[in-house]
């Protein structure tokens, strides 16, 4: 299986709400880095997944380029939600309710595939633009 069919089966499964299939698609002992949240293995995949799950429900990626070399795959794509629940807090940001608010995140993700499972997968996007959707930054 190439890097990019083993991402596209994550992206897939992501976006049919299939938790377990999603986690699946990663090794015992990945790295998972997002933004203010490393952590390695299937547990942080999860914790990663159930964090989105509880604020924006379902929550879709919407690819706009994914190409691949050898053992990586990059991921140009769109995450697209409404803020339905609340967001966990995450380093010195408190736990913030539910807005209501449309959530469209322009983000890169670079991931490398060994043996059929993505051992790493390291996310990057603009944490202000974030925050300032959800209505948290200053006017």
């Amino acid at each position: 299986m190439t890097a990019r069919t083993v991402v596209e089966k994550a992206i897939s499964a992501w976006n049919n709400h299939d938790r377990e299939g999603y986690i699946a698609c990663f090794a015992e002992d990945c790295e998972y880095n997002v933004p203010r949240r490393p952590g390695n293995g299937r547990d942080a995949v999860a914790a990663w997944y159930d964090h989105n799950a509880v604020a924006f429900g379902p929550g879709r990626i919407r690819t706009e380029l994914l190409i691949e070399s050898g053992e990586t795959a990059a991921l140009e794509a769109v995450y697209e939600a409404t803020h339905t629940g609340t967001l966990a807090a995450v380093g010195s940001r408190g736990e913030m309710p539910a807005t209501g608010k449309p959530y469209v995140l322009p983000l890169v993700v670079m991931y490398t595939v060994r043996d059929g499972l993505i051992v790493s997968c390291r996310n990057y996007w603009d944490g202000i633009e974030s925050l300032d959707q959800l209505g948290q930054t200053p006017t």
